[in-house]
């Protein structure tokens, strides 16, 4: 797990001015920091890293082919590396490393830019074709680690996080406004909008190719499933995920398992105790919390007979955690997740490089409670109002109306319900922003498959939008600021490839996730397999100074430079459904611009 960094152009590049952008990665590559540039200087390739696999100076990048006509940078890791090594070493490749990243440099002198199609594994690289006078840059097929870029006359400027390529561009980029409309009304910045007017991610799945004469083009090269297989494949659950889970351990370092006992974590879990492969459980616990969840993953460590470890998150004051989140996330999100999973992150980093963990499989197996009672009119949720002004009953005649409006509008309402999208549109009006349904809703609409059952399309849609530009960010920035590698099996396209076209089951209603509970009956003990699915809260916000957090907010960047209105101030008022949802939206927002618009 690293940090890339790579910049063209047609004049000489300043090399003082990368190794200072490219450094400003250190967390994500603490060990060491390597540049490469052009003989003219007007390509440079930068990587800090987090040595995992080959721990050697032999695996240290920038690397190059043996002509020396290929550079690569990567973050991540190829879990099928041994296999691909072996078919290029019959084609006549020699290796000079038993690093993974090595073989992308010759998978691609030997399939082009197809050479993607055959990478399994979470992956961001860039390859600098000097033969070809272009850059080939990739990114893994759900978006598990973060790639985004900006081409301005001429340049392009490709990199692991927003903030090096910013540093390079002189900080001339400002706030999106239509990013800042998504994360009010979703929750997040969905891919290809970043935070940042002038710069863009990478696409899940996708890959690019760069020349100075025609600039970027962008292709996809993978997705999810759009079809349902009339009856179920033959493959089983339990081959699938042990050869996923035997390729997701490779390490040169120790690992570890997050492990909170609901099935996600518990079905890995009981994986790796059928492959033998003991690791020690890191469970998260929250003191005199009603919904601590820890003694659940201390009896499923106890069952399998694995160490458990429980993190006691001492948070009586989510102020300051806050504050740490705002400074270490690039990109600002809406969820109150990012809080607690920064903080097992940083405790967990002080023993471990690598720990594997249970996200994406509430997508892949379809476990979110909002995927119930998909049928009919939307129900009372929006309408749990305070009778207090007008005001808010009107804003809940509203919420009602937009969620019974369509299935997506239905959908995006249950995943988020923070402002409708005219409310976001009326708070950003200095910016002159146009934001309505259509434009809230194109990212899910964008993955929705009419064709497939309700279920499976928005499992779809849940996959490639809120789990690639929510959970997926969440989990790489607090793992990576700690200088942490977090693996998630669950999001293996073959996971997804097997899960999506399975024929919907009526036990999925009543039960969720019915593959993995037939996979853990006799393999969990009955209270991890009969605790009920409960949404995820953070304790301290029980207890959270809301009134200090609008005075935050009114003092915050956004509010005394005038790029919102003071529309936001009645949006707060008392007796609004989900009041403390959209006050602690718009309190991340602005502790991250009082803490990153000072880096201007």
């Amino acid at each position: 797990m690293c940090g890339i960094l790579v910049q063209t152009g047609q004049r000489e590049i300043e090399e003082e001015s990368f190794r200072k952008a490219l450094d400003s990665m250190s967390h994500r590559g603490p060990d060491n920091g390597n540049v490469w540039h052009s003989g003219d200087a007007s390509i440079f390739l930068g990587h800090r890293r987090l040595s995992i696999v080959d721990l050697s100076s032999a695996g240290q990048q920038p690397m190059e082919n043996e002509d020396k006509s290929l550079h690569l940078v990567c973050n991540g890791e190829i879990y099928n590396y041994t296999v691909l090594r072996k078919e290029l070493e019959g084609l006549g490749h020699a290796f000079r490393s038993s690093c993974d990243s090595e073989v992308i440099l010759h998978a691609y002198e030997q399939w082009g830019d197809a050479c993607v199609e055959r990478l399994f594994g979470m992956f961001a690289f860039a390859i600098w074709d000097e033969a070809r006078q272009k850059l080939f840059a990739a990114r893994d097929r759900v978006g598990i680690k973060p790639l985004c870029y900006a081409e301005l006359n001429g340049t392009l400027i490709l990199a692991s996080e927003a903030g090096p390529i910013r540093m390079l561009l002189g900080n001339k980029t400002r706030p999106n406004p239509l990013a800042l409309a998504y994360i009010m009304t979703l929750g997040y910045i969905p891919a290809p909008f970043c935070i940042w007017d002038k710069i863009r991610k990478v696409k899940p799945g996708h890959f690019l190719n760069w020349t100075q004469t025609r600039g970027v083009c962008e292709k996809k090269y993978w997705e999810p499933p759009r079809h349902v297989a009339v009856e179920a494949g033959e493959e089983d659950l339990r081959t699938l995920l042990h050869c996923v889970l035997e390729e997701h351990l490779l390490s040169d370092v120790p690992l570890a398992l997050f492990l909170s006992g609901g099935l996600d974590s518990s079905g890995l879990a009981a994986a790796l105790k059928e492959i033998d492969r003991p690791l020690q459980t890191i469970t998260m616990g929250f003191p005199k919390y009603e919904k601590d969840e820890s003694a659940l993953g201390a009896a499923m460590a106890k069952h399998i007979g694995f160490p458990n470890k429980i993190i006691q998150v001492q948070t009586e004051d989510a102020k300051d955690l806050a504050q740490m989140v705002a400074s270490s996330f690039d990109e600002p999100q809406g969820y109150s997740a990012l809080l607690p999973m920064y903080e097992i992150s940083r405790i967990a980093s002080k023993d471990y490089r690598v720990v594997l963990a249970g996200d994406g499989g509430d997508e892949v197996f379809g476990g979110y409670n909002w995927y119930k009672n998909l049928e009919g009119p939307f129900g009372t949720r929006t309408r749990t109002v305070l009778r207090g002004n007008a005001s808010s009953e009107q804003h809940a005649f509203a919420a009602n109306e937009f969620a019974n409006a369509s299935v997506l509008h239905r959908h995006a309402w249950r995943l988020f319900p923070r402002f409708l999208p005219e409310e976001a549109q009326q708070i950003l009006a200095p910016s002159g922003v146009q934001f309505g349904d259509e434009e809230m809703l194109a990212p899910l609409r964008l993955n929705f498959e009419e064709e497939m059952p309700l279920r499976r399309a928005l499992q779809r849609v849940d996959l490639m939008s809120f789990c690639s530009d929510s959970i997926l960010p969440k989990v790489d920035r607090a793992s990576m600021s700690q200088s942490l590698e977090l693996r998630v099996p669950f999001l293996d396209h073959r996971m997804i490839e097997w899960a999506l076209p399975q024929p919907v089951s009526d036990r999925e209603e009543t039960e969720g996730k019915p593959w993995l509970r037939d996979y853990l009956k006799c393999r969990a003990p009955t209270e991890v397999l009969n605790h009920p699915k409960q949404g995820f809260s953070l304790p301290v916000l029980d207890k959270f100074d809301w009134e200090g957090a609008i005075e935050v907010i009114g003092d915050s960047y956004w509010a005394k430079s005038g790029l919102w209105s003071p529309a936001w101030k009645d949006m707060l008022a008392p007796g609004y459904a989900f009041r403390n949802g959209r006050i602690w939206t718009l309190y991340m927002l602005s502790l991250w611009a009082d803490k990153w618009m000072e880096r201007n």
